[in-house]
């Protein structure tokens, strides 16, 4: 029996004192005493859930660089881990492209990489690893490189964003559309018209298909985002119940979102800090308040998620701020055994002090084992 006491164990609707005491990977209880004499005294230090973080690209990026070609995934995946262990995310989904970024016929390498993970994942590992495949609208094997992966029970969460030109297509409409205004002696204005409705058509050719995937990824259990609005506007309704998460929109798309929706915004950290001014961040903080936006993650900087949450906290209170970054991302991927420090939960905990104004997690627990220590 694992037991840790803090007098500041962060809930959704308070923070309190206790004891907290663990075994066989789950919070057995949490009361004001403990008969045990041995336990971890974490006095003045927060006591986290351990983050979720739905998006995180590192790991695919970190793929692409030559050097790692050298070595096992294995490396990359485990200096990920570590990284992400220090940061207290406890649940990380790795978000991984279904295309190659490089070579846009390459429908191999991410199908490949979520293999790889899933793999890695059965073994001893610091937390808990899932996979969150995005794909591309417009693409014919997309649907069924998706499909076969679903059967494949490898996918835990899925998102699509619409057609992506490559440069090479660009220059293609750039030649089509001097073609048409030359041969047919159309405006230019009639000419970008065209070419425009060519790739909304291109963008809508999926959508049958698409609302047959939300159906069948539903089926299998696995939640669905998109950051593609206008196609969620163009589905059926039952279609439009499929989809969880809308993924960053910009803040006044965000705001302009109906909080009273089933449908959770994210919205990643380095795009809600662009711009620092006031007025802004004060949108930002209104926004959260009123339930635009519901879930935070960061695509690369790990570290960044609980600095930014405790800056959300001098506005928001910080079991408000915290829940950014555990029970509503729980609660949108349906992940019902983590997110909060309840009995019979998963513990999923993390230790958190304040060292020169910036928090920094002193000690991850993740499935009732310490994964992480830090002694400053």
């Amino acid at each position: 029996m694992l037991v840790i006491y803090s007098d500041k164990i962060v809930q959704n609707d308070a923070v309190i004192s206790g004891y907290i005491h663990i075994a066989d990977g789950k919070i057995q209880k949490i009361d004001e005493k403990s008969s045990l004499k041995d336990y971890i005294d974490m006095t003045g230090k927060y006591i986290l859930p351990g983050l979720i973080n739905i998006k995180s690209e590192h790991i695919s990026r970190e793929n692409q660089i030559k050097l790692n070609s050298r070595f096992p995934f294995a490396k990359i995946f485990r200096e990920v881990e570590i990284k992400y262990a220090s940061a207290g995310i406890t649940t990380l989904f790795h978000s991984i492209p279904l295309v190659n970024g490089r070579y846009r016929e390459d429908f191999t390498t991410g199908p490949k990489m979520a293999k790889d993970i899933k793999e890695l994942s059965k073994r001893s590992n610091l937390i808990d690893h899932r996979i969150h495949m995005a794909f591309q609208l417009g693409f014919i094997q997309s649907m069924d490189k998706i499909k076969e992966m679903l059967e494949s029970n490898l996918l835990d969460y899925i998102s699509y964003s619409g057609y992506c030109r490559s440069e090479e297509e660009r220059y293609r409409e750039i030649y089509y559309e001097d073609y048409i205004q030359r041969v047919m002696g159309l405006s230019e204005a009639t000419c970008k018209r065209m070419v425009e409705r060519v790739r909304e058509l291109r963008s809508e050719s999926n959508l049958e298909e698409l609302a047959y995937m939300l159906k069948y990824a539903h089926y299998k259990g696995v939640k669905v985002g998109t950051s593609e609005l206008s196609v969620i506007k163009k589905l059926e309704f039952l279609e439009q119940q499929g989809i969880n998460i809308i993924e960053n929109p910009s803040l006044e798309e965000a705001l302009n979102l109906d909080s009273g929706s089933d449908k959770m915004i994210m919205m990643d950290i380095l795009s809600l800090s662009k711009q620092l001014n006031k007025t802004y961040q004060d949108q930002v903080v209104s926004a959260i308040r009123t339930g635009h936006i519901d879930i935070l993650s960061s695509d690369m900087r790990a570290h960044d998620i609980l600095a930014f949450v405790f800056q959300l906290a001098q506005d928001l209170g910080l079991e408000k701020a915290v829940s950014l970054v555990t029970s509503n991302p729980a609660t949108a991927l349906k992940l019902k055994d983590r997110g909060q420090i309840k009995e019979s939960l998963r513990a999923d905990l993390i230790v958190v002090d304040i060292l020169d104004e910036v928090p920094v997690v002193e000690m991850t627990i993740s499935n009732g084992k310490i994964v992480y220590r830090a002694n400053y």
